[in-house]
Parts: structure tokens; C-alpha cells; sequence
């Protein structure tokens, strides 16, 4: 018997060998990815998202500008500067500022961070005073799922305004 195979005969077995092995697992993992595909829409469904606004913080009322805002509004309202899609919820960059100059008589006194749909939605807050000159922090914060972020600003005469932003978060981001 001749065993031998020229080499003509063997890289035309190994290719029809390869193209055979390509396609079944095409055809294994294409079932398999339209199963996960279908979990993951099913599971995203079920996620529910907290648009509730915080009402609020240290015992005072917080103010939530709808509509158009006055001039002296704009400049008391944190502005909110987040990635539409966070690619990593591990950290999210977050960088809030309001416009009011930071004199003695009136000037930022802190920033919160709130998230209420993490577990602890307080993500953190920042004291700030005129001696800071601008009241500008840039972070990163940790999201478990899409959600509004929501930043409260505490002025040093007891008003608080609040500003708020959506950011969606990757499906196993965090």
C-alpha cells in the first residue's frame, strides 16, 4: 500500500480539513451568540431606572430649574459634563463647575454626587471655598448600571440647586 501523500494532496485536505472546522463552529457559536443576544435583551428589560430627583440634602429643600432658566439661575445650576456611554462603569469621568464667581458674601460651599440607582447613591462630595477661586472638580465616579447623575450644589446661603445628566453605562461595565 502507498502510503505517501504529496504535498499537493495534503494542503488541499488541510484546507478542506480548516474550512470545515470554520464553519461548523460558525454555526455552533452563531446559535450560541442568538441565545446570549436574546438573554441580554431580556435582562436589559428588566433593569429599572431611578428618575426620581432628590429632594433634599442636610435638611434643605433643593431647587430643580424647569424650563428655561433666569440668567442669575444659570449661573447657580451645576453644569454637568459626562460621556453619553460610559465604556467602563468602573470609572466614569465626571467633571461639574457652576458659573457663580466665589465671593465672601455668596459663593459654592459644596458639591454632591448622587446616583439612585447604586446601592449607596451618594457617590461622594466635594467642599469647596472662595479661596478655590472656581468651582470646578473633575472626578471619576463608579456606575452600576445607566442612570441620571445627579450633582447638587450647596451655596454658603443655604440654597441648593440641583443639575442632572443620563449616562448609559456598557452591559458589564461595572
Amino acid at each position: 500500500m502507498n502510503d505517501h501523500v504529496s504535498r499537493r494532496d495534503f494542503i488541499k485536505k488541510t484546507a478542506m480539513a480548516g474550512t470545515a472546522v470554520i464553519i461548523g463552529s460558525d454555526v455552533i457559536l452563531g446559535e450560541a451568540g442568538k441565545a446570549f443576544a436574546k438573554r441580554k435583551k431580556t435582562l436589559i428589560k428588566h433593569i429599572k431606572i431611578n428618575k426620581a430627583y432628590v429632594k433634599e440634602v442636610n435638611g434643605k429643600k433643593v431647587t430643580w430649574v424647569k424650563g428655561t432658566p433666569t440668567p442669575e439661575e444659570k449661573l447657580l445650576i451645576p453644569k454637568i459634563r459626562l460621556p453619553l456611554i460610559a465604556q467602563n462603569g468602573a470609572m466614569v469621568p465626571l467633571t461639574m463647575e457652576v458659573g457663580l464667581p466665589m465671593k465672601p458674601q455668596k459663593y459654592l460651599k459644596t458639591f454632591y454626587i448622587y446616583d439612585l440607582n447604586n446601592p449607596h447613591s451618594v457617590q461622594g462630595s466635594f467642599d469647596i471655598s472662595p479661596a478655590n477661586g472656581k468651582a470646578y472638580i473633575s472626578t471619576r465616579i463608579k456606575l452600576q448600571q445607566e442612570s441620571y447623575v445627579q450633582i447638587l450644589a450647596e451655596y454658603s446661603d443655604g440654597s441648593v440647586y440641583g443639575g442632572r445628566k443620563f449616562v448609559k453605562v456598557t452591559v458589564g461595565g461595572c
